[in-house]
């Protein structure tokens, strides 16, 4: 990352996932986060400028024609190539103080879009990986039509079952208020890992949960105890979430054993692994993966706590707990 004054630092940029199927609030409320003062020095990359409803936002526009100063301070960057490319382009501009200094990266997916190959696309490339970091999953979740959604596209599925934080939209649209807290436990049970904050009382507090892994504050995970974590929610789709947790240092020939059996044997049905392993040095680390692919492990800085300790979540997709155990075996 560089500093304001465009020298390089050696912590990569914080990136955000902003997610959620069609019709589901994702412009509405990136529009209301980038004016929070919490959200000040945030690029936001989406795919264009015309499907975006935050065209009256826009005050000034710079040389480049992809990237757009909004009147919030916040920059603006229609992708008009890939992923990689966009990131590239934002960090060798702000280097090179071209464009304001940004201190995280908010992506907004389109409505139908799979997580996962925006994941990998920030984990697959080493030169990306080095200067980037995923920092989390924020999925929206229509109050009136988002379970039907969910039931009806595995998109939506998808997007839910990955998710770090879910933000219920359009809850003043519900006849009966008392629905939110049913929607509540019935996400609760869905994704059992994820905090479910409501969308138009998304105050100070809310918005700094959502970005507390930013200073690589590890996210809350449940404990192995709680019985929705160890048995999971199978979707129509057959999503379900597991929660291991992993006692002992981990030696790194038998972690790279393990994510070698992942990729090989459950690599297509492997949505997400998320988790905080202790290795044979003593340190704690990051690990993250999608499908096939792995990110390096990323070591840890701050204190982790007691319940956090050796918790690994996998997400998947029509595989048993049975299976994913023979895999953990090799932890």
């Amino acid at each position: 990352m560089s500093d304001r004054t465009g020298s390089i630092t050696s912590q990569p940029t914080p990136v955000f996932l902003l997610t959620g199927f069609l019709g589901s609030g994702k412009t509405s409320l990136l529009s209301r986060l980038i004016h929070r003062p919490e959200f000040s020095d945030t690029a936001v990359i989406i795919n264009e400028f015309g499907k975006v409803g935050l065209d009256h936002l826009l005050v000034d526009q710079s040389s480049d024609t992809d990237i757009v100063l909004l009147d919030s301070g916040c920059l603006c960057c229609a992708m008009s190539g890939s992923l990689q490319e966009s990131l590239e382009s934002l960090y060798y501009r702000r280097l090179r103080q071209e464009i304001p200094h940004f201190d995280r990266i908010v992506i907004e997916t389109s409505g139908l879009a799979d997580p996962g190959a925006i994941i990998n696309a920030i984990g697959g490339d080493p030169a990306i990986a080095r200067r980037f970091r995923l920092a989390g999953i924020i999925t929206t979740i229509d109050a009136i039509h988002g379970l039907e959604a969910i039931s009806s596209y595995r998109e939506a599925a998808t997007q839910l079952a990955v998710a770090d934080h879910l933000i219920l939209t359009k809850t003043d649209l519900l006849e009966n208020p008392s629905a939110i807290g049913n929607l509540q436990q019935d996400l609760s049970i869905r994704n059992p890992h994820a905090e479910i904050q409501i969308g138009p009382t998304l105050d100070a507090a809310g918005i700094g949960r959502l970005l507390a892994n930013t200073d690589d504050r590890p996210r809350q995970l449940p404990a192995i105890s709680d019985r929705t974590s160890l048995l999971g929610h199978v979707f129509r789709y057959g999503i379900t979430a597991h929660t291991f947790h992993i006692n002992k240092p981990v030696c790194w020939e038998d972690y790279a054993n393990w994510v070698h059996v992942m990729q090989r044997q459950h690599g297509e049905a492997l949505l997400r692994a998320k988790g905080i392993l202790c290795m044979e040095d003593g340190d704690y680390y990051a690990v993250h993966g999608v499908h096939h692919l792995f990110s390096a492990p990323r070591q840890l800085r701050r204190a982790v706590e007691e319940q956090q300790q050796g918790a690994l979540v996998l997400i998947t997709e029509k595989l048993s707990r049975e299976e994913l155990e023979a895999a953990i075996a090799l932890l």
